[in-house]
């Protein structure tokens, strides 16, 4: 059995950067990704003796009611955090008095906050640099909300910032773990399991979790017969346009509710989109980067909607195998498409922008990335092999 213990995520070194430089880190991901042993891993990456607490706890709430009598030296981490408890420290960071203290140079380390693209560079020494900002936190308490969902954060904010965890990615397990990644999804209970058979039970009970009230603080209504239909129908058409109105009439709710509900669904990252490209940018001439050019008149201008997660993917099209899925190779293709568009979104450094393209008379590429406005990559995701994922290639 697999033990995140032993697992570094790569999204620790991020947070521990911007604790150096902000009075509070909001963590927020989907259900079971792994977020509270994330909260423990960057406890553990403190030599002065991080303070991890309940929120829901004794300790917890006292921490909430008056965060300004912790103690400065010791970072505070708020597991199992929601909306009430983030509203309040985020009142309490932003009084004119705090901000002022905030600002004062020399109570901040000099270390910037690491970028995603450090983080792949230095997943190595995270856990140093994860001691070395914890250890550094002037005079000011420090805390870390684990949790959610959380108020948003603007982008301006110099006292807050937000981070979003979520599955395993190729990355933090390795390419050679890429068959049990794709098949089983990274949620790390699924990942981890003892087989795929038992990867594929516990995804299919997280589905149905989902359905039955696990997003109830995300805003999504207990409906599971609903929400499980909606789930599957957006799984079988994986990577396409979502029709809202055929969901709608499908499902015998209005489009403003289904509308409603994949908001929800792609805020809690069960869900991901990827629009499709300008006309500005697909006119782009080639001699300036992977410009993507012909047929932009008659492009698709719908974005992209996928399941996050190709395990949970494959629990909703009640795939139990490696084998099973081999032997729909329509279904296989579709699922590995937006496997390899999921990893490129965890790998993409910050300012790239990623869309599809695809026109009316069936020319498609899965991926395009942009970066200043100019496609620097182009991509169609293709599996060489129906029955062999090792030889599938981007």
């Amino acid at each position: 059995m697999y033990s995140m213990a032993f697992m570094h995520r790569a999204v620790i070194r991020t947070i521990c950067g911007l604790l150096a430089e902000r009075s509070v880190v909001l963590v927020e991901g989907p259900p079971r990704c792994g977020r509270s042993t994330i909260a423990r891993q960057v406890a553990a990456g403190s030599a002065s003796g991080t303070r991890i607490v309940d929120a829901r706890g004794r300790e917890g709430r006292a921490a909430v009611a008056d965060p300004g009598s912790l103690s400065a030296a010791r970072p505070v981490i708020l597991d199992n955090a929601g909306a009430d408890e983030a509203a309040a420290i985020l009142s309490w960071a932003s009084a004119p008095g705090r901000r002022q203290e905030a600002d004062r140079p020399g109570d901040a380390p000099d270390a910037p906050a690491a970028t995603d693209s450090e983080d792949r560079a230095s997943a190595m020494d995270s856990t140093d640099g994860a001691g070395k900002a914890l250890e550094n936190s002037g005079r000011r308490p420090r805390f870390v909300l684990v949790g959610g969902p959380f108020p948003g954060v603007p982008a301006t904010c110099g006292y807050a910032a937000a981070v979003t965890a979520g599955p395993l990615s190729l990355f933090e397990v390795g390419r050679a773990s890429v068959r049990s990644l794709w098949l089983r999804g990274g949620y790390p209970e699924a990942y981890g399991a003892s087989s795929d058979d038992a990867a594929l039970d516990w995804l299919e009970r997280y589905a149905a979790d989902l359905a039955h009230g696990a997003l109830a603080d995300w805003g999504m209504p207990r409906e599971p017969r609903l929400i499980t239909a909606l789930l599957e129908s957006v799984a079988a058409g994986n990577g396409h346009g979502f029709n809202e109105n055929a969901a709608a009439r499908a499902l015998g709710v209005s489009r403003p509710t289904v509308s409603r509900y994949l908001s929800i669904l792609s805020r809690a990252g069960i869900l991901f989109s990827l629009p499709a490209l300008p006309p500005g940018i697909a006119r782009a001439p080639a001699e300036r980067g992977a410009g993507v050019t012909g047929g932009v008149a008659r492009a698709v201008r719908a974005p992209a909607l996928y399941v996050r997660d190709s395990g949970l993917l494959h629990a909703l099209l009640g795939v139990r195998s490696a084998d099973e899925l081999a032997m729909k190779p329509r279904m296989a293709a579709a699922s590995w498409a937006g496997f390899v568009a999921a990893q490129a979104r965890e790998a993409a450094s910050p300012g790239t922008e990623l869309y599809r393209y695809a026109s009316a008379d069936g020319a498609a590429l899965d991926l395009v990335l942009v970066r200043d406005g100019v496609p620097v990559i182009s991509a169609a995701a293709r599996r060489l092999r129906p029955t062999s994922d090792r030889k599938s290639v981007v």
